[in-house]
């Protein structure tokens, strides 16, 4: 079981350091485990135990033992296709069709366990490679791809070593893959950063993030010192707690605090309408009223809704004594899901992905198709108590690849995150809240 484990610590080192190179060869140990490993019970075991060191090493800030259960257990689906593809065809097919089926299955593990693990996705350590451009090709999906594919043709250059004429070939094919890309990902930023500032119209947008929640409205946002030419102006989520005995005061705040500022907010609340619970990113007018509403579309479970009944694992008992509103506590608290749709003002539109949201990357292209302005992410990361710098360092790579591959920028602001932009080529601007609050002001184009 060397070479799954050898496996999982290379691709921790690619994800956990600057070293993004190495995750070119990470998982050649692991494809050569299913190229040699027979048998079928072995092969299961060897691919669930990668999958649990790579877990522990680079998203340990979700440590959950029924989530990482569930994500191995859908992993799982790689070896098996693998095996039946041997099997039934031909070892050599299998290894061929490695790019596709750990393309395939890494997707499906990252969309389809409890939560979205998008973060562990093979193409993440590309963000900050000489490789970023290839994300036009399908964002994360297409650089996990990519990823997978060097990977196989470094493993099959392995098999074939014996072979001098395959051995010059795949040694040559290689290495005009890696230069003809770098190249290629070069000319695709290049022809963003040129798409993006042609752009005739700008606004500016006022990010404000914080680095806790407050409990009760306060003069915080009355004294901030919001440019005079904001278009508008971004709350944090989550800025002031809002709860089912306190939204509507909250709401109404917010409609004060636009007034007194003289600008457009978007804020973040729960509501409650015909008896159901949303989440709703609100935009309040310099007037005070309610332009627009989005309803968080992907709930996030445990907090905002719980499909398993009176049932919890005994481990969140202890979460009941400091934070007992959510759903998996208190039926009340279910959430009804939104509808895809964008927000805007007379002037502008942007697509609005409420904290989890922003990790399904099937529903940003959905809200994509709407063609928004911009995109403008807003999270609370109060639920991270360890690992917060490498949870914030993964998604800012994600938020990096697709601000590329939608070929938009994407405002970034929340609860313990930064607040800035992640322009199309590849560029960012972002500042953390050391002192407890931070308000960036960025221009936009559209």
């Amino acid at each position: 079981m060397i070479y799954p484990i050898l496996s999982a610590v290379l691709t921790i080192l690619a994800f956990n350091t600057s070293w993004y190179a190495i995750i070119f060869v990470s998982l050649v140990p692991l494809f050569l485990f299913f190229n040699q490993e027979k048998n079928f019970w072995r092969l299961l075991f060897g691919a669930a135990l990668f999958r649990l060191i790579f877990a522990l090493g680079s998203v340990y800030f979700v440590i959950d033992p029924v989530l990482y259960l569930l994500s191995i257990l859908i992993f799982l689906g790689l070896p098996v296709f693998y095996y039946l593809i041997s099997k039934y065809f031909s070892l050599e097919l299998a290894n061929y069709s490695l790019p596709i089926l750990w393309t395939i299955w890494d997707y499906l593990e990252a969309q389809y366990t409890l939560l979205p693990m998008t973060l562990m996705m093979s193409g993440i350590p590309l963000a900050d490679s000489a490789f970023l451009g290839l994300a036009r090709f399908g964002g994360i999906i297409g650089l996990t791809f990519f990823v997978a594919f060097l990977n196989t043709l470094i493993v099959v250059l392995i098999l074939k070593r014996h072979k001098e004429k395959m051995l010059f070939f795949l040694t040559t094919g290689l290495l005009g893959i890696l230069i003809i890309s770098v190249l290629l990902s070069v000319q695709f930023l290049k022809f963003n950063q040129k798409k993006y500032f042609s752009k005739k119209n700008f606004i500016e947008i006022e990010l404000l993030s914080a680095k806790e929640i407050k409990s009760v409205p306060d003069y915080s946002l009355a004294v901030l010192s919001v440019s005079s030419r904001a278009n508008l102006l971004v709350v944090a989520e989550n800025f002031y707690k809002s709860s089912l005995d306190n939204y509507e005061e909250i709401i109404d705040f917010y409609k004060k605090i636009a007034k007194k500022l003289k600008v457009n907010i978007s804020a973040i609340s729960i509501r409650k309408e015909n008896g159901k619970v949303y989440k709703s990113n609100l935009i309040f007018s310099a007037s005070g009223k309610v332009l627009d509403s989005y309803d968080k579309n992907y709930l996030t479970i445990t907090s905002e809704y719980w499909p398993f009944g009176d049932w919890r694992p005994r481990y969140f008992d202890f979460v009941r004594k400091v934070s007992p509103n959510r759903a998996i506590f208190d039926q009340n608290y279910q959430h009804t899901s939104g509808r895809p749709k964008i927000l805007g003002t007379d002037k502008f539109s942007f697509a609005s992905l409420i904290c989890g949201e922003f990790h399904y990357p099937g529903y940003l292209n959905k809200l994509n198709q709407l063609r928004p302005d911009f995109l403008i992410h807003n999270s609370n990361n109060d639920w991270i108590n360890f690992g917060l710098n490498q949870y914030l360092r993964l998604t800012n790579n994600l938020r990096t690849i697709e601000a590329v591959y939608l070929q938009k920028p994407i405002l970034v602001n929340g609860i313990k995150d930064y607040a800035g932009i992640f322009y199309p080529d590849g560029n960012k601007m972002i500042s953390y809240p050391k002192n407890g609050l931070s308000l960036m002001s960025v221009e936009v184009r559209y």
